[in-house]
């Protein structure tokens, strides 16, 4: 194992929080009676003679016709919980169908390796049917196969407009299954919340109507999440019956002294991966940006050859690759050939990696549920293990290190944003494509204003009481899932194909000189249109990486709801905002050392979204009587304070808010700060702060008085996301502000 004095030295002995986790007995019961005869011989045969208790329980709700959300801990053999169901309904009905979805291809492809061990020969037919399955299989999977695995994205575009080739599919479908349902959440949510309304509606026409059964990770809001994404209501499994290994769970202070602030996060991350491979030690590390994935694992290999170990022995797993490299990295994985692997949250969901002795998480997921999920990762099965998160420089990360019990706390919401404007109107397309609707079955799913919107654009058509849409080919192909906006841009390398990217992050990451990291190697753009949706890279061979500098113009449009606190008012808002790329910085590969600033031709786009405003009587608030420099540095930190605590009342990434601030806003010529969403049309993030704002402006308080620090700094109210380089920022002047604005909301509790 790793020498704890080892790791301190790597650490630099920063302070570490840490909670033990304790061991757990197992609950186990008999295999019910529900279960048949056939399906108890495959069970013995693996070794499985009964069950834990909350997967009984998911058979009993089954076998009586209930929806379901399975909700226990990561390793915990969630799996079962919908495996047996549908085996037993294949079992008892030969042509009945089940569908399982998965949020990657990763994980279906790791559930059908499961299937195969457990199903002897041919009795339960299962396959996977994505983007990678050959086109000359599929028309017999869509035939014979009585389990489909496949993810949202599959289904909303290569099943459902077609769905006249998956009838007998359909109409036999007893079974769909939602893996990891928390991960649809935000845009993503939305999209699959409507692409299930579209499927269960096809099942509906043609006289199926299947159970469901969805796991996840803990959230807040189980019930109201499994209605947004299928328009139903479950039962719900909580009581975890599955045996916990002892677990020791670390969370590192980020360094507060400036020898030791220069070092890079991913530098630190890179040590104790190769530390511990060269011990043994099978390890994953998580990142939170496909740029940290790249960075960790260059500086990794370059640490494993200092220890005389093989470059070979870790390699990077995130979104972007090519089909046939994540195959090759997911094999070498499975088989134990690699011994660390870097990875963005695309390994943080129940892929079976084998035994892992130790995750690192460098730096905070965005969410206490990804938090929980990734350090689950270690010690799967009743074994122990050891998770350990590096805290970066970054006012929430250090707040959250300082405060271990707010990671231990009750988990976020996950919110779907079924009802954003702009995904509800791409989505009522395909599915009056697919069949059309009724303005009865239009008002059932609360969308009249969309359609409406819909047939004054002439984009659908009405006749005969009926909706229709005007052309042969379907919607779907031009409306990607994951994100509320669809354009992308294909990366390219000498004619081969890189990766892809949406159109505004590779405005941000992919403009002219921009430097863009792929499994351990640096490729610089020399060409883009933006357009066409295309990218020309080649390889370099510097030592810096790069980083967009945005700025943001705020326009109201309405004002949908307020608090008059007197000299203070917070308000809900739909407004228009123009994000301006202008530039960017070069920072070091050897720590985050600014190199330089280089300015772009600008680049914007405007969209249409809610923000959460917060506005100020200039002269009339504690802390302006200093003077208009203090009152600016105030409001500019108030903007880094309040955005900093944002994602943990919201439950969601910090990439999924932006935030702004006027010295003078120009519409009322007053001080003000705002959180918005980035989406088009909003995601409801920014409703959530604005419903528990009380909790959002005292977690930004005790944020800042909880530093040591007397004028601000990175583990405060210094941001590496501001477009003014944290110039004029005033801590004694934000403290006053933000204990201003605690009393005057807390006369709404």
């Amino acid at each position: 194992m790793l020498d704890p004095r080892r790791i301190g030295e790597i650490l630099s002995s920063r302070p570490v929080h840490g909670v033990q986790i304790p061991a757990r007995d197992a609950v186990i019961v008999d295999i019910p009676d529900e279960i048949p005869e056939m399906l108890r011989g495959w069970l013995g045969q693996v070794g499985i003679q009964r069950l834990y208790s909350h997967q009984a329980e998911a058979i009993q709700g089954f076998s009586h016709g209930e929806d379901l959300m399975v909700l226990t801990g990561t390793g915990s053999g969630k799996s079962l919980c919908y495996v047996l169901p549908a085996l037993k309904a294949c079992l008892d009905e030969p042509a009945a169908r089940c569908l399982f979805l998965f949020p990657t291809k990763a994980l279906a492809q790791d559930q059908l390796g499961k299937l195969g061990d457990l199903i002897p020969a041919d009795e339960v037919l299962c396959a996977t049917y994505d983007g990678d399955t050959e086109r000359s299989g599929r028309s017999a999977i869509r035939r014979q196969a009585n389990i489909v695995l496949t993810n949202p994205d599959m289904l909303h575009i290569g099943m459902l407009p077609g769905h006249e080739n998956w009838l007998r599919f359909l109409k036999n479908l007893r079974l769909i299954v939602i893996d990891e349902a928390h991960v649809y959440r935000g845009a993503f949510g939305g999209h699959f919340g409507w692409v299930m309304r579209r499927l269960l509606r096809l099942c509906a026409w043609h006289g199926a109507r299947p159970q469901i059964i969805a796991c996840s990770a803990t959230v807040s809001n189980a019930a109201q999440h499994f209605e947004d994404l299928t328009g139903r209501t479950a039962r719900l499994i909580t009581k975890d019956g599955a045996p916990q290994g002892e677990k020791q769970v670390l969370v590192i202070e980020a360094a507060d002294d400036e020898a030791t602030e220069a070092r890079s996060p991913n530098s630190e991350v890179a040590e104790l991966l190769a530390e511990s491979v060269s011990h043994g030690v099978k390890t994953m590390v998580f990142c939170r940006s496909r740029n940290g994935v790249e960075l960790a694992l260059r500086a990794g290999r370059n640490e494993l050859m200092k220890l005389g170990g093989d470059r070979e022995w870790i390699d990077a797993y995130r979104g972007g690759y090519t089909p046939i490299e994540r195959r090759d990295i997911e094999s070498r994985l499975f088989s134990g050939e690699l011994r660390g692997i870097v990875t963005t949250n695309a390994m943080e969901l129940g892929v079976d990696v084998g035994g892992l002795d130790l995750v690192i998480l460098n730096g905070y997921p965005g969410s206490r549920a990804s938090f929980w999920q990734q350090a689950g990762r270690a010690g799967r099965g009743g074994r122990g293990g050891m998770a350990m998160m590096l805290a970066h420089a970054d006012p929430l990360e250090q707040y959250l290190a300082r405060r271990i019990n707010l990671l231990a706390g009750e988990p976020e919401p996950s919110l779907a944003s079924i009802r954003n404007p702009l995904i509800a109107s791409r989505q009522l397309k395909c599915a009056i494509y697919e069949r059309p609707m009724t303005w009865g079955e239009i008002d059932s799913v609360g969308a009249r204003t969309v359609a409406e919107d819909l047939l004054d654009s002439g984009e659908i058509h009405h006749s005969a009481g009926m909706l229709f849409f005007p052309a042969h080919r379907t919607p779907a192909a031009e409306v990607n899932i994951r994100n509320a906006d669809n354009e992308g841009v294909q990366l390219f390398v000498g004619g081969t194909a890189l990766g892809e990217m949406e159109k505004w992050r590779a405005m941000q990451s992919a403009h002219i000189g921009a430097v863009h990291l792929h499994r351990g190697d640096s490729y610089i753009v020399e060409a883009v249109d933006f357009d066409k949706g295309v990218a020309f890279l080649s390889k370099f061979d510097g030592d810096y990486y790069t980083q967009p500098v945005v700025q943001s113009l705020i326009e109201l449009r309405a004002v949908l709801e307020e608090d008059n606190l007197g000299d203070r008012r917070t308000s809900l808002e739909a407004v228009s905002v123009t994000t301006l790329v202008t530039g960017y910085r070069k920072v070091s590969l050897r720590g985050n050392v600014v190199l330089s600033d280089e300015e772009l031709e600008p680049m914007s786009r405007t969209i249409d979204t809610v923000a959460l405003r917060f506005g100020m009587a200039y002269g009339g608030v504690k802390g302006f009587e200093l003077g208009v420099e203090s009152a600016t540095g105030g409001v500019h930190a108030l903007e880094h304070a309040l955005a900093a605590v944002a994602p943990l009342i919201a439950g969601c990434d910090r990439r999924d808010l932006g935030s702004s601030w006027y010295l003078m806003a120009p519409d009322r010529m007053e001080p003000a700060v705002y959180l918005y969403d980035v989406a088009p049309g909003g995601l409801g993030l920014v409703e959530q702060c604005y419903r528990d704002r009380v909790k959002l402006v005292q977690n930004a308080l005790q944020m800042v008085e909880s530093c040591r620090c007397l004028d601000g700094c990175p583990l405060c109210i210094l941001s590496a996301m501001c477009e003014c380089r944290n110039e004029n920022l005033n801590k004694p002047v934000v403290l006053a502000l933000l204990r201003g604005w605690s009393s005057s909301l807390g006369q709404l509790s």
